[in-house]
């Protein structure tokens, strides 16, 4: 055989090959990130990545509004507006079908987050901080929906690790009232910490401050703030959950168990709007530190 076509086959072989590779990488970015967009907000402190994960349409309700426009503001010049609208959940109007993979959870969820970059947490001491405005008009949902305004959420990189979230705080019916509360998935043994009645919420400015110690087994601790004083006081708990030792932190919207809307009365889906601020990541300060841990 001529060397010259040994030569093409070769070429074409290696051509073929590293055109697999290419349509392997696009198709595998396009999945990874078909639901996150790369965005800054100026008042985020402390992250390096930041994303805006959404419902599969891609529509971007979070948006940087002025102080000088007429926007709550809780410091500086700016916060970031949140906003959930009903066609947001699953394909539209209607039951979803199965086949329709692209429904976000099939009318069951919807979501509005800035996502914030992976943390390494296990044996680790962190400080999280953000203020939180629910807009006058926001009514809270029925029919046994949540909705989620904060959450670290696990990497599910460790064996074991199945959970979805370390913590979160949400807007859930507490004996017989809604509240929004902080949430421990890895203590299960605690109640949630009551941050106050949605109610009593809105219209105002809430400052949320979160002191972790992140530990596998019952050597955390966990103190929530609330306008910079202490509501809680968790210590001795588990605070990573399963045998998760890293997560991220997402902010804004988070809406599942809707299902019930989905199925009976879409109609009175209510949209939701809350604005955020302050944003904060960040190891505490020498005084600050846990003792003896």
């Amino acid at each position: 055989m001529p060397l010259w076509i040994t030569l093409t086959k070769d070429r074409l072989k290696l051509m073929n090959f590293f055109s697999l590779i290419l349509f392997t990488l696009i198709f595998f970015t396009n999945l990874s990130f078909a639901d996150q967009h790369k965005t800054k907000f100026k008042d985020i402190k402390g992250y390096k990545n930041q994303f805006i994960s959404m419902a599969y349409k891609k529509t971007n309700r979070l948006k940087e509004v002025k102080k000088s426009d007429g926007f709550p503001v809780y410091e500086g010049k700016t916060s970031i507006q949140v906003t959930v609208n009903r066609e947001d959940a699953g394909c539209g109007k209607g039951k979803a079908k199965i086949t329709q993979i692209q429904c976000d959870g099939r009318g069951n969820r919807s979501r509005q987050e800035i996502h914030l970059g992976d943390l390494k947490l296990k044996n680790k001491e962190h400080i999280y901080e953000y203020a939180v405005y629910f807009d006058e008009s926001y009514e809270s949902l029925q029919k046994g929906a949540v909705v989620i305004i904060g959450q670290m959420h696990t990497d599910n990189k460790a064996k074991g690790c199945h959970s979805c979230c370390h913590f979160w705080a949400q807007d859930f019916k507490y004996k017989g009232e809604h509240y929004y509360s902080w949430v421990s998935k890895a203590a299960y043994s605690s109640e949630p910490v009551i941050i106050g009645k949605v109610e009593d919420l809105k219209g105002k400015w809430t400052h949320l401050k979160f002191h972790i110690l992140w530990k596998l087994d019952e050597t955390g601790r966990a103190i929530i703030y609330k306008n910079n004083k202490v509501i809680a006081d968790l210590k001795n708990i588990k605070t990573l959950a399963d045998t998760c030792t890293g997560g991220y932190m997402k902010f804004g919207i988070y809406r599942h168990r809707t299902i019930g809307y989905w199925n009976s009365d879409w109609e009175s889906l209510p949209d939701q709007r809350v604005y955020l601020d302050s944003i904060v990541f960040r190891k505490p300060k020498k005084e600050e530190k846990f003792k003896n841990q």
